[in-house]
């Protein structure tokens, strides 16, 4: 098993700031007033969707890629490629990131947003949203991307127990957390800044 991977900043796009949620407010001011705009007209979106939560996590999506290095990422012609962001069981958040990135980068890229319903296309995704699905399609999900450079994220109650690295959930006082799951990114060729660590709910330390 490979030791967990740790930085302290996150390539030539990060900040020096000690404080992951106060990074470069202004490079991303215009993304938070196009958020905004989003949370009052979102075309396209189920009635039961909820947009302001959805917007909130597409921005912790943003925030975590500041502080995790994708393998290969220093060569020339890398800028060149898109920023891919696959999205399994949730078409609605696919919408949402879609009017949010249409005309904004992450890392420098542009971004791709794909509902992937074949595991076949996981090639060439950076991060991967995945939600309601059942704990079997999950476990074959997560054994595809095992050992690679494919983020996985989740918003499932149990997901991170269960090999998701990063899992969204809620806390007592109904504000947004996330959790890692150490193991899993130990799993992976991805190398995870400990300030991302040590603001998250660390989960499946002691799991094989």
């Amino acid at each position: 098993m490979r030791p967990l991977k740790l930085i302290d900043y996150t390539g030539s796009d990060s900040t020096s700031s000690s404080n992951p949620t106060l990074n470069a407010r202004w490079p991303y001011l215009k993304l938070t007033l196009l958020i905004t705009t989003l949370l009052f007209s979102s075309p396209g979106l189920t009635t039961d969707f909820d947009t302001r939560k959805y917007t909130l996590k597409a921005v912790f999506l943003e925030r975590f890629t500041r502080f995790i290095d994708w393998p290969n990422e220093k060569s020339a012609d890398e800028k060149a490629t898109p920023f891919v962001i696959g999205i399994i069981g949730n078409p609605d958040f696919s919408t949402l990131l879609r009017g949010i990135y249409q005309n904004q980068q992450i890392r420098g890229k542009n971004v791709i947003v794909n509902d992937l319903d074949n595991l076949e296309t996981l090639q060439n995704t950076h991060l991967l949203f995945i939600s309601n699905i059942s704990d079997n399609l999950l476990e074959n999900v997560l054994e595809q991307a095992q050992n690679t450079s494919i983020l996985t994220v989740s918003d499932t109650k149990g997901f991170a127990e269960k090999g998701v690295m990063i899992n969204f959930f809620m806390s007592r006082k109904q504000k947004m957390r996330f959790e890692i799951n150490e193991q899993a990114v130990k799993h992976s060729d991805l190398y995870i800044s400990y300030k991302l660590l040590s603001i998250a709910k660390i989960v499946g330390a002691n799991s094989q």
